[in-house]
């Protein structure tokens, strides 16, 4: 396995984008989620699970980590943040976008990002199927904490409503100090990823744009929205499929997700092939 030394690539509107590689093969872009960034665990275990096969491409989503965040934020500069890591790549490149950043791939794939497939795992569109987290005001509430100092507020408010975790083991949290710490980091931009979740519903009309293979996956073990927003997700992305992986829950095993994405993007020719 190589390493490239992280770099930085530039957005259309001059944002600095953190990025590294690491790994040799395809290249398969990796977009975490509201806490996901380079260097966090997950994406650590992502890169140690997938870097053997894959030139797995970790990026810092603007306003996380060590990337820019140029004002005024929206939905249009996360995509072209992406299509700048994407450019820097060269050559062919597929995608893998965990909870909120697989709602960052679909934006970006409606819009024609050149990319071959896309593999997305439990992308939370929880209004879609679960009436009790409609809310369309719930991204100002968000900015509101932050703006009022109360980022443990907003942490709470986000791990609750938008990724359904029981307020009993959001309360437990803070018992663990250093992953306490990192989320209060990343509070400040999560009214966005409400934004980029449309408010927390499948954009049907943008997703119906989508005209690359896509895999959405949903674990087992997880509220049963997650599935149900999945199966809302194919039904809207033409030629999509699906996929439950049995005993995972919202942050896979990477073992588990790395057989499912191989599956899917190197799969196996059929014995009677000639």
């Amino acid at each position: 396995m190589t390493t490239t030394a992280d770099r930085s690539v530039l957005s259309a509107d001059g944002t600095r984008i953190a990025v590294s590689s690491s790994g040799d093969g395809p290249a398969l872009v990796l977009v975490g989620g509201a806490f996901d960034h380079r260097g966090t665990p997950f994406v650590d275990g992502i890169v140690a699970a997938f870097s053997d096969r894959y030139r797995v491409v970790t990026y810092d989503r603007r306003g996380r980590g060590e990337s820019g965040d140029t004002r005024p934020w929206s939905v249009t500069r996360e995509v072209e943040d992406l299509a700048a890591v994407v450019a820097d790549v060269g050559g062919p490149v597929d995608l893998l976008g965990i909870c909120v950043g697989a709602a960052v791939v679909l934006h970006a794939v409606a819009t024609g990002l050149p990319v071959g497939r896309a593999v997305l795992y439990e992308p939370p569109y929880r209004a879609s199927v679960d009436a009790h987290a409609d809310d369309v005001l719930f991204a100002d509430r968000l900015d509101e904490m932050i703006a009022g100092g109360r980022r443990a507020a907003a942490v709470r408010a986000y791990l609750t409503r938008v990724l359904g975790i029981p307020m009993l083991q959001v309360s437990a949290v803070p018992l663990k100090p250093k992953l306490w710490k990192a989320l209060l980091a990343d509070a400040g931009v999560l009214g966005r990823d409400v934004r980029v979740l449309s408010g927390l519903v499948v954009p049907e009309r943008a997703l119906a744009a989508v005209g690359i293979p896509v895999l959405v996956a949903a674990g087992t073990t997880g509220p049963t929205w997650t599935r149900a927003a999945a199966r809302a997700v194919v039904e809207t992305v033409p030629g999509s499929t699906s996929v439950v992986l049995e005993g995972q829950g919202h942050v896979p095993d990477p073992a588990v997700l790395r057989s499912t994405v191989d599956g899917f993007l190197q799969p196996q020719p059929s014995p009677d092939a000639h």
